[in-house]
């Protein structure tokens, strides 16, 4: 899961990205009580040379497609006509630096989007951000110059202070203009952690925008950085923390608490890093970006590397006896009461296509899995690999919106195409298509992992802010380690899938699946699969088998035998007359179960082993749902008596219990066990 910094009230950032306001500036306002009226105009003239806006431009391309044209006369004129969007205060400290809240340009953050940033002045010009001189991301502030602007007005710091000294907060409040608004010093208050420094208090009022604007006397002198509001207190950095700082290097400091989906286990880290200074701010952001994101691949490792053993230790003997039982994809995932690995049972929502296909959706934490049900008309290398026709498919059938002003939405029919597209070869060997979307508007992604499958693929997906991409990327890589799902089609989509992955270009079959064999003659109505450890052969004289008959095998973890090592296989074999599912052959490969899995699953064993119905070779009808069944066990290995396979045909209509036993008889003719380890 994303880093999650405790907690720094950095709301103020929050609020003014969001808000999508205009970046002009209106007339100083105070209301100061008793400043003379030659101080005031001087501290308002300072105030409108030296303090600015700081901006980022607007994203100019719009990728998306919309169900209806978008209404911009719905948003007001200042706003829709504005190149930049405002997001914080500075102001002049000398006649070439300038200082913000570090939260305000977080050096931090790379986003796809945002990749420059600006100051504004009161005339509306628009200076790029150039070198950075001081910084620090816990004390919140960073002190930068501009390029081509230098500065006669500045402000002055002022290390001392009293509690109830009036003072005035100057910011861009709500990105509509320079406000001035006073209040009264309330005292301090130390830092969260441990105190290293302490938070200036006091009762000046503040809107989303003032973050990084000047705290200052009557006398124009600057006593602290505007960093946010919290219950009605305005909390600033004091001056003497920001002088005190060095200013030879930039320390990037952040306390952080690393989870992941699947897991229970939670680990809090401090990563810090240092970047030499001066430096442009790109470079500074590069090189905090890289070193946080090569400290994140090594938290999140040691993170698993914590958590309850996968599959070799005491922690697994439920995954060992457990497989996916439709096509809908399910994660492996440890519980929080006992801490095993299970395999989920996710609550889906289902959503029609044409032509028989399904989309079906589970939502878990912000991460959405589906399973796409191809359409007959659709080709299966489209629906399969097509990034851009996927996501269309998705957003065309489960509704999502762009809010534009006030209540005015708009669904959105397509992202447009991927701006990245690459390939996932996860931890079972299956290749997945990873696919990113730039949603420009609100500097979101789409990222989604793909994985290819008979009936249509399997998909994860994630919306997050482009900044936080690197770190869900790696969530999403995790994820798809851990996801179990079944490959299941009808012949004819088989036969597509089979073709598709003889394509060099396309997939590789995972190992799992090296020796699966499926062969489906329709001129003689004979299939017959071959997987594992078995192969399964029949004829008409089992079923009348047709092109939209269906083969269902769900791969899974398993263990022969205490001796034996632990596989990822295929344990059954599900053949289908139609995909109603009523007539249908199962070969399955049952496994004696591990001790602590309780007196159930040993006396499902015991009844296996005894070969109780419906495994006692004795066709059963019922008239009153005109169904038959018949089941065995097959002949195995004494040497392994750990492992029976079982075979069961149920049909439809079975006429007599001498037809039932007939087509049976020659399903087993069909069925050849290879070995049993």
């Amino acid at each position: 899961m994303i880093r999650t910094p405790l907690p720094r009230h950095f709301c103020l950032a929050v609020l003014c990205l969001a808000l999508n306001l205009s970046g002009a500036f209106a007339a100083p306002v105070t209301d100061s009580p008793e400043a003379s009226p030659g101080r005031q105009a001087e501290l308002l003239n300072l105030v409108n040379t030296a303090v600015f806006e700081v901006v980022v431009e607007k994203p100019q391309p719009d990728s998306l497609v919309y169900e209806r044209e978008l209404t911009w006369e719905m948003v007001p004129y200042a706003i829709r006509t504005d190149k930049y969007r405002s997001i914080g205060t500075a102001f002049a400290i000398s006649g070439t630096e300038l200082i913000t809240a570090f939260h305000v340009i977080d050096l931090g953050e790379e986003s796809m989007i945002h990749d420059r940033y600006f100051i504004r002045d009161s005339e509306g010009k628009v200076y790029e951000i150039d070198q950075i001189n001081a910084g620090s991301n816990e004390r919140d502030f960073l002190i930068f110059t501009v390029k081509d602007r230098t500065f006669t007005d500045y402000f002055e710091f002022e290390a001392h202070f009293e509690t109830n000294e009036p003072v005035f907060s100057i910011g861009n409040a709500f990105g509509e203009g320079i406000v001035m608004r006073n209040g009264l010093i309330l005292g301090t208050v130390p830092e969260d952690e441990a105190g290293r420094w302490n938070r200036l208090k006091s009762s000046a009022d503040v809107n989303p925008g003032n973050s990084g604007g000047p705290l200052v006397t009557r006398s124009g002198k600057v006593v602290a950085l505007v960093t946010h509001k919290a219950d009605n207190i305005l909390y600033s950095i004091p001056a003497s923390v920001i002088q005190e700082a060095g200013r030879s290097e930039l320390r990037y400091r952040l306390r952080t608490n690393y989870s992941h989906l699947i897991l229970v286990n939670t680990a809090n880290r401090v990563f810090e890093t240092t970047v030499p200074l001066p430096a442009h701010y790109q470079a500074v952001q590069n090189r905090i970006v890289r070193a946080a994101g090569e400290d994140y691949d090594r938290a999140m490792e040691a993170l698993f590397d914590a958590a309850p053993e996968y599959l070799t230790g005491p922690n697994n003997r439920y995954l060992l006896n457990t497989s996916v039982s439709s096509s809908f994809p399910q994660m492996e995932f440890v519980d929080k009461d006992d801490n095993n690995w299970y395999l989920s049972d996710l609550k889906t929502s289902s959503y029609t296509l044409p032509d028989d296909g399904r989309i079906t959706l589970a939502s878990v934490a912000n991460f959405n899995i589906y399973k796409i049900s191809r359409p007959r008309t659709v080709p299966l290398k489209q629906i399969d690999t097509e990034p851009r026709y996927i996501m269309d498919t998705i957003l065309q059938n489960i509704r999502r919106e762009r809010t534009l002003a006030r209540n005015d939405k708009y669904r959105i029919l397509s992202f447009g195409d991927p701006v990245e597209v690459g390939e996932y070869r996860d931890a079972l060997g299956r290749s997945w298509i990873a696919a990113t979307w730039l949603i420009e508007f609100d500097d979101t992604v789409m990222i989604m992992y793909i994985l290819p499958l008979p009936d249509g693929p399997a998909v994860i997906s994630t919306l997050r802010t482009s900044s936080q991409r690197r770190v869900y990327e790696w969530d999403l890589r995790k994820l798809c380690d851990h996801i179990q799902t079944a490959y299941s089609a009808s012949f004819e989509g088989w036969d597509e899938f089979i073709a598709l992955n003889a394509e060099p270009a396309v997939r590789d079959i995972p190992g799992f699946l090296k020796d699966f064999k499926f062969n489906w003659r329709p001129d003689a109505q004979e299939v017959s699969v071959e997987s594992g450890t078995v192969s399964v052969g029949a004829g008409k004289e089992v079923f009348e088998w047709t092109p939209l008959s269906e083969l269902f095998i769900a791969p899974c973890w398993y263990q022969s035998a205490e001796q034996l090592p632990i596989e990822f296989g295929v344990r059954r074999i599900f053949l289908s007359r139609d995909s109603r599912n009523r007539e249908y052959i199962n070969l399955y490969k049952n496994i004696k179960p591990d001790p602590r899995l309780g007196s159930s699953s040993a006396e499902d064993w015991n009844d296996l082993v005894q070969e109780k119905y419906p495994y006692n070779e004795q066709p059963g009808i019922s008239a009153k749902d005109n169904a038959g069944s018949v089941g065995a066990i097959l002949q195995t290995d004494p040497a392994d008596p750990g492992v029976l396979y079982t075979l069961y045909l149920s049909m439809e209509n079975p006429q007599d219990e001498e037809n039932l036993s007939r087509r049976f008889n020659a399903l087993k003719t069909g069925i050849r066990i290879i070995n049993n380890n």
